[in-house]
């Protein structure tokens, strides 16, 4: 048996900040990737996001998950949550969830996953191919009291377990702004509540930067967050599955563990994801199996961590590799936490 984690969660992405791979059928005829392009080519935008916030994720998973063992939900929400034109207000939703996650019994950290100008020009940051956001003052200023807002509308939940400032800011940007920006928005969501802040790594986690950063007395109740993928690098989409085993437990493993000292790490998103088309492997074994083993020893490396959250609690096609509820169902992921 796996020693698990405190922290065992899912994130339920897909629903409030829209991807298209992750439901394909509500961009099939629009061309766009993202919410701001379904948002703004899309007639019926308000119609079919309504009916996709009451039906992709209900209280039945959300039983679901409690049921398995699942203990916490990272919940992805747009910076656009009150319905800043040209997007749509799911904030009746968002309310929703957090009253069924204090009904079942779950924790849910929210997660600020776009911002004005997006943070990282990834479609996940609300406009791909975008990449504005650290370039006006008044784009982090606006995400600042996003935050407070958020702190002070959820704060009196208790499902409410934790806020992530923002996710995933482009290692591209400048370590000074995105530090700056951490502290405001430390600031701004401490004026309402002194429940877990969590800050990603901005893909930069083995920086000498956080240990100092993290070293603030000022800064109480704080996680760092690590994301750790197999696909997209071009060294493990071409290489052999031992690439991937010694990623984990010899880069992996000891960057948490290191970090760990200073500070409490969670996976704030993993997969099984792996691109087996481009890779060599051995015939002998079977892709069921190498799923497996990717899982287990992800697992144990992760759990090493304060917690973990798998991407993505469902995915509307077959990328079984990412759609947890499917990979329990084939086995390849257990079936309690």
């Amino acid at each position: 048996m796996i020693h698990m984690s405190n922290i065992k969660g899912v994130n339920l992405g897909g629903w409030f900040v829209l991807e298209s791979w992750i439901k394909p059928a509500l961009f099939e005829h629009i061309d766009s990737k993202d919410e701001t392009g379904f948002s703004t080519k899309n007639i019926n935008a308000q119609t079919d996001l309504i009916r996709h916030w009451e039906t992709f994720i209900t209280k039945d998973d959300f039983i679901y998950l409690k049921s398995i063992g699942i203990n916490s939900v990272r919940l992805p929400i747009p910076w656009w949550l009150q319905g800043e034109s040209p997007y749509f207000s799911s904030l009746p939703y968002i309310h929703q969830a957090m009253a069924w996650a204090t009904e079942i019994g779950l924790d849910v950290l929210l997660d600020l996953h776009t911002a004005p100008g997006c943070q990282n020009g990834f479609d996940n940051g609300g406009i791909e191919d975008v990449l504005t956001w650290h370039l006006d003052p008044n784009n982090i200023q606006i995400t600042v009291d996003k935050l407070e807002y958020i702190a002070q509308t959820f704060q009196s939940y208790p499902s409410f377990w934790g806020l992530e400032v923002l996710n995933e800011p482009h290692h591209s940007i400048d370590f000074d702004l995105i530090i700056d920006f951490y502290m405001r928005s430390y600031h701004a969501i401490r004026k309402h509540t002194d429940k877990t802040v969590v800050f990603h790594d901005a893909f930069r986690p083995t920086d000498a930067i956080w240990k100092s950063f993290f070293a603030n007395p000022i800064l109480k109740n704080v996680m760092f967050d690590l994301h750790f993928y197999h696909c997209f690098d071009s060294r493990l989409a071409q290489g052999s599955f031992d690439i991937h085993i010694d990623l984990i437990l010899n880069k992996r493993l000891p960057i948490i563990l290191e970090l760990s000292k200073f500070v409490d790490v969670i996976i704030g998103e993993w997969s099984l994801g792996i691109k087996y088309q481009t890779m060599s492997l051995d015939k002998d074994i079977d892709l069921k199996t190498y799923d497996k083993m990717l899982a287990e020893l992800q697992l144990h490396a992760y759990s090493q961590a304060k917690g973990f959250y798998f991407w993505n609690y469902k995915i509307e096609n077959d990328r079984s590799g990412w759609n947890f509820r499917k990979l329990i169902e084939e086995g390849i992921l257990p079936n309690h936490y």
